[in-house]
């Protein structure tokens, strides 16, 4: 898959286009240190690193940079309800201006919603 749309991805930032990447990430504070995510997927990027927090000793699940987007490692974590911890991220690159209206109205509804 990635040899056939890295190409297609290249030219659409050649040429200034709305192109959007797909990345999955662990939430190291809801992560629960299983690791069952990783003995059931199998995924290369999905590994394991120390914690940032001094309290907590045992290691969290950690999804690199290599991570291409494929889906596998949330789709098992999801079926098997395994992990909370797994979260979905779209990097749009040149956004469009619908993007980035709805961007701003994000931003500025939880600000308000954020205590002060």
């Amino acid at each position: 898959r990635q040899r056939r749309l890295k190409p297609i991805r290249a030219r659409r930032l050649k040429e200034g286009l709305r192109s959007v990447r797909t990345r999955y990430g662990v939430d190291e504070g809801t992560c629960t240190g299983d690791h069952s995510c990783i003995r059931l997927s199998g995924c290369p990027t999905l590994t394991v690193k120390a914690s940032s927090d001094p309290l907590r000793r045992e290691p969290v699940a950690h999804v690199t940079n290599g991570c291409v987007g494929c889906g596998l490692c949330g789709e098992v974590a999801d079926a098997a309800v395994l992990c909370p911890s797994f979260h979905k991220v779209e990097i749009v690159t040149h956004p469009s201006w619908w993007d980035r209206l709805t961007d701003r109205f994000n931003r500025f509804f939880i600000g308000l919603m954020q205590p002060a």
